[in-house]
């Protein structure tokens, strides 16, 4: 967001930045949106969602919603979240409401600003899901309600995945055209042209930023723990990890 619309909006009192998790407590809605990291094992991390949850715990009241929107193994809202928040005695679903929704913002892409992309919304139940729709309805165009938090969940990694798979596979290619004397870019602009069945990845030195060198690998992670080898997501992540040299 450009300084002059943020010292707006700030100045108008409709953004508030603080680290006085008590004001949680009179709020009709919750997202948390903390960094999901690995660890060095390469297995997630999931410390600042426990931290986050734990500070929405001390404060949670009935008739809240609680939605997560951090990139995470299928399965987190529903066994780790969940449960944590229903210490306090109050039950998801009854007493409040529980949502993943991915965030899905693209930095600097004036294309596609927040309002425009599409937010995918699974909840506990039924009710969670149509009061997170609702809720970011009133902020972007189209809301897209799936079966369950783990469909979310899994959406989200598969986005990630996608592009982390596909920039492997065309790093490869990059490293046998130059093996072979062959003009990678010009082979990628001639494939383009096809107008279906192929989508123009490009290769570069390396992956950088939070999600595609980590998110993926929270996927085959969490299918090893359902004896499923990822081989294809491994194997992206080598190739990726290795074009720096």
């Amino acid at each position: 967001m450009p300084t002059a619309e943020l010292a707006e909006v700030v100045t108008s009192g409709h953004l508030m930045a603080t680290t006085d998790m008590s004001g949680l407590a009179g709020m009709d809605g919750i997202d948390i949106a903390v960094p999901t990291p690995l660890r060095k094992t390469k297995d997630p991390d999931m410390s600042y969602v426990v931290q986050a949850v734990e500070a929405v715990k001390q404060h949670l009241k009935k008739g809240q919603l609680i939605s997560l929107e951090s990139t995470t193994c299928p399965g987190t809202t529903d066994e780790l979240v969940k449960p944590m928040l229903e210490e306090t005695g109050l039950t998801a679903g009854t007493d409040f409401y529980l949502a993943f929704s991915p965030e899905r913002v693209d930095p600097a892409n004036p294309q596609y600003l927040t309002k425009d992309i599409p937010k995918v919304v699974g909840g506990i139940d039924t009710e969670s899901t149509e009061l997170a729709c609702a809720r970011y309805g009133a902020v972007v165009t189209r809301t897209v309600p799936v079966s369950s938090t783990v469909v979310a969940e899994m959406a989200k990694l598969l986005e990630n995945t996608f592009r982390s798979v596909n920039i492997g596979m065309v790093n490869e290619l990059a490293l046998m055209c130059h093996r072979m004397k062959i003009d990678v870019w010009e082979v990628i602009d001639a494939a383009k042209t096809k107008p279906f069945g192929f989508m123009p990845f490009y290769p570069g030195p390396g992956l950088g930023g939070h999600c595609i060198p980590i998110d993926p690998f929270y996927l085959s992670w969490k299918a090893r723990q359902s004896g499923v080898e990822a081989r294809f997501i491994e194997l992206a992540g080598q190739v990726n990890s290795s074009m720096p040299e």
